[in-house]
């Protein structure tokens, strides 16, 4: 889960058990919330963005074709072309327009085709859009095992600034966890812990 969505789990948990716990005890959890609120809102548990040496290896040899060069488990700043659905976009990257494909997750479908979006498909698009669009910068990261899929698409972790954008779509239910293959799942028990979170609270696609 990120930051901010712990805090605000936290708050909200607080405010459902409040009357059921002593005001002395209340008190305690408030002053222990405010005190580390800041340390919350502040923690990154996303990995580092990439180096100097790194942007120099992309800018000078990624070709738009050759993904092997990523660097992986590295926060890779990209540009924001567009939002297709809830799990895919395209990104601009050393001057060459990329298809994205989000790794562990998957939305409900547009169906562009009949124009008869699933249930819920139009929610997690726009969550999704809303996310990297209001972002100042927008990182991929691709995880350790092959780089694209059957389509030629980028595998990766999505970010908007340093939210985790497939966490937040899975919390909000409006995703499941779907083709987990490894070795490209070194965030699987993070994103089930978010799915478990939206299948718990009835969520949207749980509901």
């Amino acid at each position: 889960m990120n930051n901010k969505s712990l805090l605000r789990r936290l708050l909200k948990q607080l405010g459902n058990r409040n009357n059921k716990m002593g005001s002395g005890l209340s008190t305690i959890i408030i002053i222990l919330v405010i005190f580390f609120a800041p340390d919350l809102l502040n923690f990154d548990s996303s990995n580092t963005v990439i180096d100097n040496q790194d942007a120099e290896v992309i800018s000078s040899e990624f070709n738009g074709d050759n993904f092997e060069i990523l660097p992986t488990l590295k926060k890779i700043p990209v540009e924001l072309v567009s939002v297709n659905d809830g799990d895919t976009m395209r990104i601009a990257l050393n001057g060459y327009e990329i298809p994205v494909r989000y790794l562990i997750i998957d939305t409900p479908e547009m169906n562009y085709d009949s124009d008869d979006p699933a249930p819920f498909a139009m929610e997690a698009k726009e969550m999704n859009e809303t996310l990297l669009e209001e972002a100042d910068q927008v990182y991929i990261e691709l995880d350790v095992g092959p780089p694209t899929d059957n389509y030629n698409r980028i595998l990766a972790y999505v970010y908007s600034d340093d939210v985790l954008v497939n966490e937040v779509l899975l919390e909000e239910g409006l995703a499941r966890v779907r083709y987990v293959n490894p070795p490209n799942n070194s965030y699987e028990k993070l994103l089930r812990e978010a799915e478990d979170h939206a299948q718990n609270e009835s969520l949207n696609i749980w509901n």
